[in-house]
């Protein structure tokens, strides 16, 4: 099994506003780390895009936090760049084909009519330093 990690930011941030408007109208569950809170987190998004890109979407084993699978390497921008296993900043629409690719369950249109509220997990402890 998998599940989704969301690696976002508590600032200002157009991108996490239009991603936390998708969740609310497909919700779903997932883990989110806050890259302005954790530097692990913050180290972490930058190691895989370059940059501070938020949100990074994550398909992680039930257990973990990091990818199942290595995503594809960058090729260029990271703006909406599905890599596999981890979707940088992605467009309108763009999230649910990814989701529904690794089965990770949403509600919502076009989503499970019995998903009717998300649950987001706070991560409250930091990631493992990366080694």
């Amino acid at each position: 099994m998998a599940r989704l990690v969301v690696y976002g930011r508590s600032g200002f941030c157009p991108d996490m506003m239009r991603w936390d408007r998708w969740v609310r109208e497909h919700p779903l569950a997932y883990v989110l780390f806050d890259i302005d809170a954790d530097e692990d987190a913050r180290a972490f998004v930058v190691r895989h895009t370059g940059h501070l890109s938020v949100p990074t979407l994550v398909i992680a084993p039930d257990d973990g936090f990091d990818p199942i699978e290595e995503p594809t390497p960058l090729a260029g921008h990271v703006r909406g760049t599905d890599r596999g296993t981890m979707l940088t900043e992605p467009a309108i629409g763009q999230a649910a084909g990814f989701l529904q690719r690794h089965r990770i369950a949403f509600g919502g249109p076009g989503g499970d009519p019995s998903i009717v509220a998300s649950n987001i997990e706070r991560a409250g402890a930091h990631r493992a330093p990366l080694g």
